[in-house]
Order: structure tokens, then C-alpha cells, then sequence
């Protein structure tokens, strides 16, 4: 007897694997694009038609290199992974506390939570400048790791606070049987039930600060630029600087394609768990 399976068989199976191929093309060709730019010479980039065979050249890295923008590389990763390092450690226990613990006030101090994601980010960062102008946090890694992890703590405690509801209390009561403490159930019971969530809603996180570019441009100025705001420097009075941006561009996506890369096993059963649906 076959087995049954839910692959699409015949015309229709022909027809989403071109759907499906059609929809790739598209959304690769402007990373193809880029990454041909990148070595692309200057007199050939533009020129009409267009040239699809030239001489690489490697001018735009040393370019980008002899600017300094490895530094805001490291700058912007160094605050994505620190600011979303806390936003797990303090977000996974507020999450867990949403989904389990009755309190007054939960519903309007939860609403409030997520009021902060949902507000326009124009509407926060003159606050923040304010506060941090007054206790000395403007231009400083951790005033800029502070805005972040704000702004993400939000939604990282919303997503998460769906994965928690979904765990089988019945799994935390047998252990309190067992005379476990809390601490102990939420270590040893619910921590791993929401390894998958966790890791898929940091990442999440990890590209929503990488891609922040207000609170960088504002909270952050000339003594701590990230690599989006230090993207603009290649707009000269000469011209825009297309092969060294692409070269910056794609640097800016290989970081983010690296997370995903190593911890996509986490993140597809993390999002097929429900831990994304609001």
C-alpha cells in the first residue's frame, strides 16, 4: 500500500515547483544584482547595454576598508547580540509571568508593553534623547544597547507570551507534585519546551536592531555610528558611491544570513510550533 503524502502531484506539482522557482528569481536577482556590483568597475556599471562580462576589481572593498566601516560592522553586531542577550534574559521570565500568573492590572500593563512596539519609533527616540541627554547616555554603547533592548523587549515578551500559553501546564504541576520549586519547573520543565520559540523570536529580535536605523542616527551621533547610519558617508559631492555600497550592503546581509544559517533547525520549529502567531 502507498504511503500518503501531502507532496502535489502531476501539473499541479509542475506548476507550484515554477510558481515557487519564479518567486525565488525574483526576490535573489537584486542580491544578484548587488553582488555583481560589488567588483563591477565604475565605467562598466552604468554603461549601456549592459555589460554582464568585465574585469573584477576589487577597488570598492579597499575602499570601504580604508573608510572604516569594519568598525561599524562590528559596532552594530556587537549591539544587536548584546542588546538581544538581554532582551531573552529579561524577557523569557516577564513571558512566562504573562502566560501563568494572575495579577492586577496583567491586561492593562501587558497593553501597555505593547503599546511601546506598536507607537511610531519618531514618537519614542525624543524621549529617549531627552532621558539620555540628562543622565549622560547620549553617544554610548549602552545607551544605544538601553534603546534597544526597549524596543525589542516588547515584542519579544508579546510573541513569546503565545509560545508559553501553549505549554501543557499539566507537565508543571506533576513536577511541583515533585516538589520542585518554581525556579526548578521554569529551568528544568519550561526552558527547554521553549528553546525553539526563544531562539526563533531572538532572531527576530537580532534583525529588527540590525536593520534600526532612527534610534542609531539620534541616540547614537559621530561616536557611535552603526552600519546603517554610516551608509549615507557614500553619497559624496562627487556622486553616489554605488560599488562600495553594494559592497556595504551585502556585508550588512551576511551576518544576518549567518544567524539564520546556524540556528534555522531552531527557528522552523519555532515558528511551525505557533511561537509567531500573536
Amino acid at each position: 500500500m502507498a504511503e500518503a503524502t501531502d507532496r502535489p502531484e502531476g501539473s499541479k506539482g509542475w506548476f507550484w515547483t515554477g510558481v515557487t522557482v519564479l518567486y525565488a528569481l525574483i526576490v535573489l536577482f537584486p542580491i544578484f544584482w548587488m553582488a555583481t556590483m560589488m567588483v563591477k568597475p565604475n565605467d562598466a556599471m552604468f554603461a549601456r547595454p549592459t555589460q554582464w562580462l568585465f574585469t573584477p576589481t576589487l577597488e570598492h572593498f579597499s575602499y570601504v576598508l580604508d573608510q572604516g566601516f569594519h568598525w561599524y560592522l562590528l559596532t552594530s553586531f556587537a549591539l544587536c547580540s548584546v542588546s538581544t542577550a538581554l532582551v531573552v534574559i529579561i524577557g523569557t521570565p516577564a513571558a512566562y509571568a504573562f502566560a501563568r500568573f494572575e495579577m492586577r492590572g496583567k491586561d492593562d500593563l501587558f497593553l501597555f508593553i505593547l503599546g511601546s512596539r506598536m507607537a511610531p519609533p519618531v514618537c519614542l527616540v525624543i524621549p529617549f534623547y531627552l532621558i539620555f541627554a540628562k543622565v549622560g547616555l547620549l553617544d554610548t554603547f549602552t545607551g544605544l544597547t538601553l534603546a534597544y533592548m526597549t524596543f525589542n523587549l516588547s515584542f519579544y515578551i508579546w510573541v513569546l507570551r503565545s509560545f508559553c500559553r501553549d505549554l501543557p501546564v499539566e507537565l508543571e504541576e506533576a513536577a511541583a507534585l515533585e516538589g520542585w520549586s518554581r525556579l526548578q519547573i521554569f529551568r528544568r520543565v519550561v526552558f527547554p519546551l521553549l528553546r525553539n520559540g526563544i531562539v526563533a523570536t531572538a532572531v527576530l529580535c537580532f534583525i529588527f536592531a540590525w536593520n534600526e536605523f532612527l534610534f542609531a542616527f539620534m541616540l547614537g551621533g559621530k561616536a557611535m555610528q552603526t552600519l546603517p547610519v554610516s551608509i549615507p558617508k557614500l553619497i559624496t559631492a562627487q556622486g553616489v558611491r554605488w560599488g562600495e555600497m553594494a559592497v556595504v550592503g551585502m556585508t550588512a546581509l551576511l551576518p544576518v544570513l549567518a544567524v539564520v544559517f546556524v540556528l534555522q533547525r531552531h527557528i522552523v520549529r519555532g515558528l511551525t510550533l505557533g511561537a509567531v502567531k500573536g
